[in-house]
């Protein structure tokens, strides 16, 4: 890999990889277990439920190997733990680790699978950390007994529903974590749907990839939600009779269009009702593409493979945050000036599940949409998901382009400039072309 920087040579290391193998009749099956906690079971500062959140888990088999897809609705789920989880999946069900997704809606109204006294600003729960791991193995084992002869395909439909979280402020002369309403930074409205269905044309399971930052509801931080990840999946569920499981993946994100902060003046009911609104707009656009798909197929290739990209790091001093700094006059924050100290190492876990002529690119951190337009474009395969899997130590995949400018991106991620967008992207490609 040749990666252009004159701060350290990036080292992309192959984990382990399976080759796409024969192509065979595919046979697949979803589930959905709740893991909504009960009122006595929540952590500081949580104090009621607003909707029921759930794993969804959907297994693909074609008679030489097996794929599965897995999203929680959590924030994100400690790195040990998700590895783990991987692990017991994977022995479980007969499924190679670089076959399995374990991805998180990033839902920010609920629990992170983590224990109780990992801090950080998300709380976390042993008691949940335990529900959640019974769950994904349960909703494994279900789908694994459920197994039929589908056929699948993928589609691409169109909701605008995102904008860039880089606002321009005229006053401070510089970028603000906000909603840019220019429409002069990038931001990706595509809503990706893989489709199984049986062969008699009933809906088995949609996975949908959209690039929205589950915040809407970020005024009732007291209450646990599936926010929009939570709100499409179910809408799309229902629509199906309950026949159906809806995954909900998180593309490379934008900041919601609609949403209420947090604050003093912020109006839960409004966002519940946008909330509610947004899911009903996207599971609507996901079954209307899922109509209009044409190709499907019964037979399939299914491989994956992982790596680890290791970056240089850096903190960056204050994030770009209205919370932490501000160049207006009277502000009680520090002024908007940052600084870059040096950190450890970082590591970007990521890898590739090929199914038939898509590519699922997953990785543990979020990927900013600049960098996900640029993957897919370079991917050689007819179809592509660029899917946010978990919140690693990385935080942010960021373009290089950004750096300058102080983004709250920039400022947040972990890694130096000159890494991991190329990084990412060269690693991708060998990972497709190993694939082969």
């Amino acid at each position: 890999m040749k990666l252009r920087t004159g701060l350290i040579l990036a080292l992309s290391i192959a984990v382990t990889q399976s080759a796409a193998g024969t192509e065979g009749a595919l046979r697949a099956a979803a589930a959905r277990v709740d893991i909504t906690p009960p009122i006595d079971e929540l952590p500081k500062p949580y104090k009621s439920i607003y909707d029921p959140i759930y794993v969804r888990a959907l297994l693909l088999d074609n008679g030489a190997t097996r794929a599965a897809v897995i999203v929680a609705d959590v924030p994100a789920i400690q790195a040990g733990i998700h590895a783990d989880l991987i692990r017991r999946v994977a022995a479980q069900a007969g499924i190679p680790p670089e076959n399995i997704l374990l991805g998180s809606s990033h839902t920010h109204n609920s629990i992170r699978v983590d224990t109780s006294k990992s801090g950080g600003i998300i709380a976390g729960s042993d008691a949940f950390t335990r529900r959640v791991i019974a769950a994904t193995l349960e909703a494994v084992r279900q789908a694994a007994a459920g197994l039929q002869p589908v056929r699948a395909g993928y589609g691409v439909g169109q909701s605008s529903l995102v904008a860039n979280r880089n606002e321009w402020s005229a006053p401070e002369r510089r970028y603000i974590d906000g909603i840019d309403r220019t429409g002069t930074q990038f931001v990706d409205p595509s809503l990706g749907v893989f489709k199984v269905e049986s062969l008699s044309g009933d809906l088995v399971a949609l996975v949908l990839n959209y690039g929205i930052e589950p915040v809407v509801n970020e005024a009732q931080g007291t209450e646990i939600s599936g926010d929009v990840p939570g709100s499409a999946a179910r809408y799309v569920e229902e629509a199906a009779g309950g026949k159906a499981v809806a995954l909900f993946t998180i593309a490379p994100a934008g900041s919601p269009a609609y949403r209420v902060w947090a604050g003093p003046d912020a109006d839960a009911a409004r966002a519940h009702r946008i909330m509610a609104a947004m899911g009903t707009v996207l599971g609507e656009e996901a079954l209307a593409t899922a109509r209009h798909i044409s190709r499907t197929v019964t037979q399939m290739r299914i491989g994956g493979g992982l790596r680890t990209l290791q970056c240089p790091g850096k903190i960056t001093t204050p994030q770009n945050l209205k919370r932490e700094c501000s160049n207006m006059p009277g502000a009680t924050v520090p002024a908007c000036s940052f600084r870059d100290a040096e950190g450890p190492p970082v590591a970007l876990n990521y890898g590739v599940l090929q199914l038939g002529d898509t590519a699922i690119v997953h990785a543990d951190a979020n990927v900013v949409p600049a960098i996900g337009d640029r993957l897919k474009r370079a991917l050689p395969l007819a179809n592509a998901m660029v899917v946010l899997d978990n919140f690693g130590p990385f935080r942010f995949l960021v373009d290089d382009a950004s750096y300058p400018l102080n983004t709250y991106e920039a400022t947040a991620t972990r890694a130096k400039q000159g890494c991991g967008e190329q990084g990412l992207i060269d690693g991708t490609l060998q990972l497709i072309e190993q694939l082969r």
